[in-house]
């Protein structure tokens, strides 16, 4: 094996005594399983820096003390989560590793056995604690806001959801009381969906897989109501203004027929007709004279007349065209053809950002405060 050089020298006779040279690669590193997680090919072993450590639950000390404990029976497994006293941040103490032995005499045509390699009595090993690399608080910061910031997104997704299944699902019965209650199922629904996938990723990272198989069929369920009631509420609504523009441009044909009727009876009145107060200013000049009993005064009130029905008739053409202006953003056509998104494919854009921006917020932050409360994980003091 190309790996015996200057580096590894003096760990090699004990990884031979070991039977443990086909475990390393070219590279000089090897995997086994963690004696004090049981985490499988998690612990790490380097030849080249004479280390070993887990890459689960951090536990790190000597590769000469692994070695020698495995050669000697003393590594057991324990899981690090089966205790209900331990913490996460506990740690298994390594012994510190023994002296080497003296090199092997020139022309030794065998290396010794480990039986006949000197073994002191182990002592508890110094744990110091980590020193944060530079940066680390300020990654936590960044962190930390970005996991909010996907935690307010995510809940306005979710309220957003429960709005619109409240909605569907009320509309669905026309008793008020049964109206609310399944309103309130529509927004359950949506609670349970952005939910239950933050329980499925706690029970599989505690290795609760029947539970977490449950949760994820939970969660599943959820979404699929609440895109549902989504979908729905989308499509009562399109379904709504469809109807309503339907009935504005029924209401504009009405109006448009009223005009013309309206314009035809002004047509009828003759152009040359006075105005309103220029025909009451003359009646009263002849009623001072006391002419009202001749002609030219009964048909100066004729004249009035029509001047009163030609101002009935505009002010009805006036209000027509106001009404027909309210109208027409309902019946104006709209221009360049639009795409539009299905109301399926909406509904499950919003479950996604609602369930999958809430999950991602609570697991970053349960990692960053909750599994990793207590500081980060002791280390052992170098030898």
């Amino acid at each position: 094996m190309a790996l015996r050089h200057d580096s590894n020298r003096q760990l090699w006779p004990v990884i031979l005594a070991a039977g443990l040279e086909s475990h390393f690669d070219e590279k000089g590193v090897a995997v086994e399983d963690c004696p004090a997680c049981d985490s499988p090919r998690s612990l790490r072993l380097n030849l080249r820096s004479g280390r070993a450590g887990c890459l689960q639950c951090g536990i790190e000390g000597p590769l000469e003390t692994y070695i020698r404990e495995r050669m000697e029976g003393l590594v057991t497994s324990r899981a690090c989560d089966d205790s209900e006293d331990q913490t996460e941040a506990d740690i298994i103490l390594l012994p510190t590793p023994p002296r080497r032995a003296a090199a092997a005499p020139a022309g030794s045509a065998r290396l010794r056995r480990a039986a006949d390699l000197p073994r002191p009595a182990p002592k508890p090993a110094v744990l110091i604690a980590p020193v944060n690399r530079p940066g680390h608080m300020v990654e936590k910061i960044i962190m930390t806001l970005l996991a909010l910031l996907f935690l307010s997104a995510g809940l306005a997704a979710a309220a957003l959801s429960g709005y619109a299944n409240y909605l569907a699902f009320g509309a669905m019965v026309s008793d008020p009381l049964q109206s609310r209650v399944w309103g309130w199922a529509g927004v359950i629904a949506s609670v349970c969906s952005f939910g239950g996938f933050t329980f499925f990723w706690w029970h599989m990272t505690h290795r609760r897989r029947q539970e977490g198989a449950r949760t994820l069929i939970f969660a599943l369920a959820g979404a699929a109501t609440s895109i549902a009631g989504t979908s729905l509420f989308m499509d009562q609504q399109a379904a709504g203004h469809s109807s309503a523009s339907e009935g504005a441009a029924i209401e504009r044909q009405m109006i448009e027929s009223q005009l013309v009727e309206l314009r035809r009876q002004l047509d009828g009145i003759p152009a040359e007709t006075r105005s309103i107060a220029g025909l009451q200013s003359y009646l009263e000049g002849v009623e001072r004279a006391g002419r009202s009993h001749q002609k030219p005064y009964r048909d100066a009130q004729n004249e009035l007349g029509l001047a009163q029905r030609r101002a009935r008739l505009e002010a009805d053409m006036a209000a027509a065209r106001g009404q027909l202006i309210a109208l027409g953003r309902a019946t104006a056509p709209g221009g360049p053809a639009q795409l539009s998104l299905p109301s399926w494919a909406f509904a499950l854009m919003l479950e996604v950002f609602s369930s999958q921006a809430t999950s991602i917020a609570c697991v970053s932050l349960l990692l960053l405060y909750g599994l990793s409360a207590g500081g980060a994980r002791p280390r052992r003091a170098p030898d």
